[in-house]
């Protein structure tokens, strides 16, 4: 937190000096919730975009079985298996690729917060998929 409210950082991300500093959790903001979802997104940039949703599979609050479930609803082919990736040796989690361009990969071990509580299995994930290489 303490970076991401330095005067520099904030400048380089183009953060205009009236809004308050980041916090990790707050109750300020309020969301409208609507019947939708986000899946329409996945859909609209099916095969113009790569695409990579990742989930902790120990994730409460939006736990990896229901974003499995509305993932199955597209009812896009499977062009990679469901298959494990390893981190330092360890199994870092399971991923499979859909027609779309869509990845869908869980960080093993990983609540909610994935990047903050597994970061070396969770940059693994992230940088070879914008990278284009092997998970």
């Amino acid at each position: 937190m303490d970076y991401l409210n330095r005067d520099d950082v904030r400048a380089a991300l183009h953060i205009p000096a009236d809004r308050k500093a980041w916090e990790l959790c707050t109750s300020d903001i309020h969301y409208k919730i609507g019947t939708q979802g986000s899946q329409w997104i996945y859909e609209a940039l099916a095969g113009k975009y790569r695409m990579l949703h990742f989930s902790g599979d120990v994730d409460g609050a939006v736990p990896t079985a229901g974003t499995q479930a509305w993932i199955d609803s597209l009812e896009w082919d499977v062009t990679e298996e469901w298959r494990s990736y390893t981190v330092n040796g360890q199994v870092g989690g399971y991923l499979e690729t859909y027609v779309g361009n869509l990845t869908f990969a869980t960080v093993h071990g990983a609540g909610h917060m994935a990047p903050q509580f597994k970061r070396p299995e969770t940059k693994h994930l992230v940088f070879n998929w914008i990278n284009g290489e092997e998970i």
